[in-house]
């Protein structure tokens, strides 16, 4: 079959995407981190900064909302510790029975601060890909989501801290 088929003899160049390993400002043929995130024009470059900001800011989130469980369940250690200080009112089988709920409660918890950990760990090491296009509008779309995103949902605090993030 003849390549020219349907072109009208012309052959027409397939979109690819275009790897800068400097800053750029390019809008047509930039992939975002996969092959189907194509941004092939401003419409798709605009669509993709509000997905971006919307992660970066979504990230915040998920770290105001683990810090917020952490503290729920920090309080409740501190308060089941004091109880068990003071004279256990419980004998023989129901005291065994709430420290075997409670060490499987603490398993749970473990687990899902594992989970969260590694969702922040997964998006944070996404979002320095994004980062790595050297995209001036979609590092921008980041630095933007992720300040919003802390503005937001921060409570005043500031979240930064030695733990492994990537943005």
């Amino acid at each position: 079959m003849d390549s020219h088929a349907g072109h009208g003899g012309m052959d027409m160049p397939a979109a690819s995407c275009k790897m800068n390993m400097l800053f750029n400002w390019q809008i047509e043929d930039t992939c975002v981190v996969f092959r189907w995130w194509h941004i092939q024009g401003p419409i798709s470059l605009i669509l993709s900064c509000v997905a971006i900001f919307c992660i970066a800011a979504g990230y915040e989130w998920i770290r105001s909302y683990v810090s917020q469980i952490e503290s729920k369940w920090t309080e409740a250690e501190i308060l089941l510790s004091r109880s068990e200080d003071d004279e256990p009112v419980m004998e023989g089988q129901t005291m065994v029975h709430a420290y075997q709920q409670h060490n499987r409660l603490s398993k749970k918890r473990e687990f899902i601060r594992s989970s969260m950990y590694a969702i922040l760990v997964a998006i944070s090491f996404w979002l320095m890909l994004v980062f790595m296009t050297y995209n001036g509008y979609l590092m921008i779309a980041t630095v933007l989501g992720a300040g919003f995103g802390h503005f937001i949902f921060s409570n005043g605090r500031l979240t930064a801290n030695k733990s492994i993030q990537c943005h």
